[in-house]
């Protein structure tokens, strides 16, 4: 069977952290195959044996906490992030909170961490989807989507709609906040790419494709595909 290799790096980002975008990165965690976890975490399970679940879980990744922290509310409106671990820096410079819906779903809010993975491939045709990870007990709903990664590229986000009824939420490094899956009949190796020369060319690039958006709001996904064909070429050439 065909293997498709994926290029990918984590990043963690703040309005306040421009000037140091890789500097927290020697705390970022690996993509963990999603069944490998369940199977670790839960031990064996004949429903993890199961060829249709096992089908649906191909190339399926989760992007774990970085970190141990906790989301409380602060206020009416406002809402604060703190590392739980004793006598450690502020999280703030690269990891905050952000709110870009202001519209509630049944008194959900909408939240936005700025945990980030960027995932490129070079002319498989690969759609990529966000979703949550299935089989791991959060008290919220990640934000889903999907796009074409050999034709497209843009972060993951940590978006959310938090549980109705809910001041504070805690999560553990090594938790799963959510999922991607590689929607591809190949397998999939994933190769981190290291080169930071590299890394700040796919940032301006990706900079350049979700400005579209800002510039000619309306466009269609195979609109976007077609306008970013140019950077793809300088990315893989």
């Amino acid at each position: 069977m065909k293997t498709s290799e994926i290029e990918y790096f984590g990043m963690l980002t703040s309005l306040r952290n421009s000037q140091q975008l890789f500097e927290a990165e020697i705390i970022m965690t690996e993509p963990v195959l999603a069944l490998t976890w369940l199977k670790e975490t839960y031990g064996a399970m004949d429903t993890f044996k199961c060829p249709s679940f096992v089908a649906q879980m191909k190339n399926t990744y989760y992007i774990t906490s970085p970190f141990d922290f906790t989301i409380s509310k602060q206020g009416d409106e406002h809402w604060g992030i703190t590392n739980d671990k004793p006598k450690t820096a502020r999280l703030s410079p690269f990891f905050d909170i952000r709110m870009p819906e202001s519209t509630k779903i049944k008194d959900s809010i909408c939240m936005n961490l700025g945990l980030q993975y960027y995932f490129a491939n070079n002319n498989d045709n690969i759609i990529m989807e966000v979703s949550d990870p299935l089989l791991v007990h959060l008290p919220l709903k990640n934000i889903p989507g999907q796009f074409n990664i050999s034709k497209w590229f843009r972060p993951t986000n940590f978006t959310f709609f938090l549980n109705p009824g809910i001041t504070t939420v805690s999560f553990k490094r090594g938790q799963p906040l959510y999922a991607v899956r590689f929607n591809t009949t190949d397998n999939v190796k994933l190769t981190k790419i290291e080169d930071l020369d590299r890394r700040e060319r796919m940032l301006h690039e990706q900079m350049r494709g979700t400005a579209l958006k800002d510039y000619y709001p309306g466009l269609k996904l195979e609109e976007m595909y077609e306008l970013f064909k140019g950077s793809m070429k300088r990315l893989f050439s």
